[in-house]
Formats: structure tokens, sequence, C-alpha cells
């Protein structure tokens, strides 16, 4: 389990026990929309967890694909995070920037997936990372993506918010630190299906949850090219 410190830097709680316990079920969340769109993390796929923070998701997730013959790789902003999850748990893990690209070879991955990133970035670059994601995804390759919908917004976003989606696709609060907790971006499900649309066939939608709190995710196929 990682420190306290570390815990709160990636959920803003230092409760292991939701640490463990969320991050499994969003393994499993994952694992499930993956198989359902062809990809299975138990043989021999070849991941990446964009955001992978100090594990919360690949310290469930890892240990499955690398024993299915697979390879898992995690990146995150973060170097204490980096350096902590490549101490502590099986795959490999990158440091990565606020502005693209990474260091990953193009057409490498069949998965991606990534839990409360474009959540922290403004619109310029949500656009820029899912042109990462599409470059570093083989042809048909899933893209799995969480957002900040409107059915989360009513759910468990400020009162403003859904009025604001209402007339506005894209909203930014607290418009500083990009990349940190500290931003948030909030959007409508259709002007996500439009951001992504050039670059991949958006297979569905699935929104967020109130109940647990699971934010709305974005399951998308590479489109060739």
């Amino acid at each position: 389990m990682p420190p306290a410190e570390l815990l709160v830097l990636v959920g803003a709680s230092s409760d292991g026990r939701w640490f463990s316990e969320g991050g499994r079920e969003h393994a499993a969340m994952f694992s499930s929309l993956a198989g359902k769109h062809g990809v299975d993390v138990g043989k021999a796929a070849d991941v990446w967890d964009l955001g992978c923070g100090c594990g919360r998701i690949a310290r469930w997730l890892a240990p499955q694909v690398i024993a299915g013959g697979g390879a898992f790789t995690g990146s995150d902003i973060n170097r204490r995070l980096v350096d902590w999850t490549s101490a502590h748990l099986p795959g490999r893990y990158l440091l990565n920037g606020l502005k693209t690209p990474t260091p990953l070879a193009p057409k490498s991955k069949d998965l991606v997936y990534a839990y409360s990133v474009l959540t922290h970035l403004r619109e310029k670059a949500v656009r820029a990372w899912l042109e990462e994601v599409h470059r570093v995804l083989r042809p048909g390759g899933l893209a799995l993506l969480t957002f900040h919908d409107e059915g989360y917004a009513g759910a468990r976003g400020p009162p403003e918010v859904v009025g604001r989606l209402e007339r506005e696709p894209f909203i930014v609060l607290n418009d500083a630190m990009e990349g940190s907790n500290y931003l948030s971006s909030w959007t409508t499900a259709e002007h996500l299906k439009a951001l992504a649309g050039p670059l991949f066939e958006v297979l569905e939608i699935v929104p967020g949850r109130a109940d647990n709190p699971t934010q709305a995710v974005a399951v998308l196929r590479a489109r060739a090219g």
C-alpha cells in the first residue's frame, strides 16, 4: 500500500480501504469493457495505464496482464508517483509530461485506459491527448477514457455545472495548474463524441454513476491511419 501522503495526493483521502477497493472495482470495470469490445487483458495484451498515479488500478490489472503473457506500462505526470509504482508494482512505469508526445512507440498498444485524466485538462489538451492515444494504439485498439459528463455533474458536481453544460459543451473550473486535481473539466457526452470522432469509432459512452462514484467512460476504437 502506498504511504498516506501519496494516497492523499491522488485521491484527497488517506483511506487505504477506499484506495484498494475502489481500484479493484475500476480495474474490473475496465477489464469487462475491454473484453466486451474484443481485448482480453489476460491474453497477451499490451496495455497502457495513462495517469497511473500510485497504482490504484494498476495494482489489480498489471499482474493479470503480465500473467497472461502481455506487457503493462503505466505513466504519470508526477515523478514521485512513478518512482513508487516502479519500485513496488509489476510492469514498466514512465514519466510523461503535461504536453504530448510520450516516449511510447506508435501503434504499440492494444488497450489504453485513463481514469480521471481528461477531467483535469483544458479542451486543447484533451484534443492533444486523444491524438497521442490514437498514435500509440494499434489500428482497432481500444481506449477507455473517463470524463465528467452531465450525469456525473448532476450527481457529484458543483450546482452551477449542470446549467452551464446546457449552454456550454466544455467547462473548466479552477482554471489553473492544468494536470493537477485543482483544475476540473466537464463536458457533455455528445461533445466528447465530437472530440473523439475524427480519430476513433465511439463504441459506447457509459454514463457516470452517483452511487460509486464512477465517472463516465468513453469506449473508443482507433481508426486506421
